[in-house]
């Protein structure tokens, strides 16, 4: 049986979590539940792929200090927006992205 809406996660209930442990399936600490999932507005749905589609496409710095994020690769990025056929303006909103996610890795470190 599929889900009636498949825009919205597959959240296991407890029995069904049970079920996979008995199986012996080594599961996270926490498994996203219905009540962690959030909306995505369909103005951001575009953004929201072409991010996922480029979160493996960061430049980073090693040092002794570990490693450094220094942002996108803009190269790789406009491989992966053209390939897959994304407006121009979703580049806007993958910048301001990337700046958040440098701020947050930046209070980590």
């Amino acid at each position: 049986m599929g889900r009636a809406d498949d825009r919205v996660a597959a959240t296991p209930d407890d029995e069904v979590l049970a079920d996979f442990r008995n199986m012996g399936l080594d599961l996270p600490d926490h498994v996203p539940r219905e009540e962690d999932a959030f909306q995505i507005w369909p103005e951001n749905w575009s953004a929201l792929n072409a991010w996922l589609s480029c979160e493996t496409q960061w430049r980073l710095s090693s040092s002794s200090g570990g490693i450094s994020y220094l942002g996108l690769d803009y190269i790789a990025v406009d491989v992966v927006m053209r390939r897959l056929k994304f407006e121009d303006e979703v580049f806007a909103d993958l910048q301001e992205m990337e700046r958040a996610a440098l701020a947050t890795f930046a209070e980590r470190s």
